[in-house]
């Protein structure tokens, strides 16, 4: 749906499961990434034999000519498991001692975590479905983005038109197969 008046974009639920499904077919450790039923998302990742569950909400994408700063909101603390006892204690120790605090040398390149806050930065080159809706966007742009009960709801600082989207390129998106690399970006 879109609504101009408004400066806003409504994908309803089941884009929005379309997308997930593309996101854990080219992302190698994304195992599951679902709407959860009220509010954000809850993603599965698996590195090193050790699950993490996360559940979180987008809440702002800012563009730049050449890449993308966002910024998630944790909901919940994310959730460990594994089946190495090796890797249980050191998960209790490092909640025990470091509070489950991740430090930002440990996370990958442009990724940090202030609080409940993660913020990232992509090239614009990774980022096909926001190229896709808002290729128009000038520099410096601002999409607010909120999940709730399945809809990703987008709201742009600038207003909006249906020259706006790039729809070849979000059909394309929809329906191509690509391929992973080992650090799970598409190729």
């Amino acid at each position: 749906m879109f609504n101009s008046e408004a400066k806003q974009l409504i994908l309803k639920k089941k884009s929005v499961l379309a997308l997930c499904q593309q996101a854990e077919s080219k992302v190698e450790q994304l195992k599951s990434l679902q709407p959860d039923s009220e509010e954000g998302f809850i993603a599965v990742i698996e590195h090193n034999k050790i699950q993490v569950q996360l559940h979180f909400t987008p809440e702002k994408i800012t563009l730049s000519e050449d890449s993308i700063e966002g910024e998630l909101r944790l909901l919940k603390a994310p959730q460990f498991q594994t089946d190495s006892i090796v890797y249980r204690y050191l998960i209790a120790g490092w909640n025990m001692f470091l509070g489950g605090k991740i430090p930002n040398g440990a996370l990958p390149n442009g990724v940090r975590v202030e609080n409940n806050k993660v913020y990232y930065t992509l090239p614009r080159n990774q980022a096909q479905l926001v190229d896709g809706l808002f290729h128009n966007l000038k520099n410096g742009s601002a999409l607010i983005t909120n999940v709730k009960q399945g809809d990703l709801i987008i709201e742009s600082s600038v207003s909006l038109s249906w020259n706006d989207f790039k729809l070849q390129n979000l059909l394309q998106l929809f329906n191509s197969k690509k391929d992973k690399n080992k650090d799970g970006a598409v190729v």
